[in-house]
């Protein structure tokens, strides 16, 4: 079997424990999830400080004994897990060179012949320049072929171009993914692969949503301009006007220096709550599960994790068919499209408060692991790997 090392984030670590499934018996899979003083809170993560762990830590220590014990069996299989810890709050400088040179070799010694991103950090440009030690090949897993609107940044720049030329295959979650990379890298010559996100059911695993009320609609996620939080703000009063009751949850924090109006939220605060923070996970699936569907009016979107967490958790989500939005929901079936603008937003939000619509949908919804996707991701994987 091909010794493989698949690296990612902490942002992405409720996205790859689902991939991997696919592939964890195929390979020798090494995993390394790299943690930062900026990533040390995500949906799986919730860490006071990193100054005492080790380069190379084990995942006991980072999850604490009581995650670990409930989530560790998604790990089954694996050669090996470590974290990598970069203590430096520079992404870019002497130390991640440093570091990059200390890693490389610790591949040499596994004798790695494929190194996976699951998209590019820029901590990880401190590996480019050592990688021909090893002589590995480099596949890459993007998630976004291009900046969301609002995030676009010189230092992400600084990754394509040292990495894309080194890449031999490129694997997408989407189709619109797919397509507008080959649109906008048509002089890479470079094979392309599309697999599909499963439900992510780490996010609840061992808690079951109980039977509560039906408190609100929700957004969750990240704040920041693409998700089109504005056009939800807009579309609020037309829904009010019908449903004068209902309740509204904005939960996440801002990113990119985004801010939003709160002239808007004053003038309806008996309807809309809006919490700007890091959301724990236990809370967020408090919110999940106190929600009646959850709401994404994005501007843009070539996947979303946020459906991923709906999905497992049972929701039915509106969405902006915009993006690869219409590629995970099924129109009508076990969500609403809708364009992205305020007035068809508060019509679908509105088509499912009607008669509570949104808990026929529920009723379609695949909660967990689709076995025949789990197998076509294993195909399109090994394909890139062979490649």
């Amino acid at each position: 079997m091909k010794n493989v090392a698949y690296y990612t984030s902490t942002n992405f670590l409720d996205v790859i424990v689902e991939t991997i499934q696919s592939i964890k018996d195929e390979v020798n899979l090494h995993l390394f999830i790299e943690i930062t003083n900026n990533s040390k809170y995500s949906t799986l993560i919730n860490v006071d400080q990193i100054e005492d762990f080790k380069f190379l830590e084990d995942p006991i220590n980072v999850f604490g004994e009581n995650k670990w014990n409930e989530i560790k069996h998604y790990f089954n299989g694996l050669a090996d897990f470590k974290f990598i810890v970069y203590k430096n709050k520079k992404s870019i400088s002497a130390n991640t060179l440093i570091k990059g040179l200390v890693f490389l070799n610790h591949l040499k010694n596994l004798k790695i012949e494929i190194i996976h991103f699951d998209t590019i950090s820029n901590r990880a440009i401190g590996y480019i320049f050592f990688v021909k030690r090893i002589n590995a090949k480099i596949i890459i897993s993007l998630h976004d072929a291009i900046p969301h609107i609002g995030e676009d940044s010189w230092k992400e720049n600084i990754a394509v171009v040292l990495f894309y030329k080194r890449a031999s295959s490129f694997i997408f979650y989407s189709n619109y993914s797919l397509h507008q990379f080959e649109t906008i890298y048509k002089k890479l010559k470079t094979s392309t692969y599309k697999i599909k996100l499963q439900p992510y059911t780490i996010n609840n695993v061992n808690q079951e949503i109980k039977s509560v009320e039906r408190r609100h609609i929700l957004f969750f996620g990240r704040l920041s301009f693409y998700k089109g939080i504005d056009i939800l703000l807009k579309a609020i009063p037309i829904v009010l006007k019908i449903f004068p009751n209902e309740m509204f949850l904005i939960a996440g924090k801002s990113v990119y220096d985004f801010k939003i109006d709160d002239e808007q939220i004053n003038n309806y605060n008996k309807n809309i709550q809006l919490v700007n923070e890091f959301i724990p996970n236990e809370n967020l699936i408090n919110y999940i599960s106190e929600s009646k569907f959850v709401v994404c009016p994005y501007r843009d979107a070539s996947q979303s994790g946020v459906l991923m967490t709906s999905k497992a958790l049972g929701r039915t989500i509106v969405a902006t068919n915009t993006g690869a939005f219409s590629e995970y929901v099924k129109n009508d079936f076990d969500g609403i499209l809708c364009e992205p603008n305020e007035y068809d937003l508060a019509e679908k939000i509105i088509l499912l408060l009607i008669n509570e619509k949104y808990k026929t949908l529920e009723k379609n919804i695949i909660k967990n692991h689709s076995e025949k996707d789990k197998v076509l991701n294993k195909i399109e994987i090994l394909k890139a790997y062979s490649n």
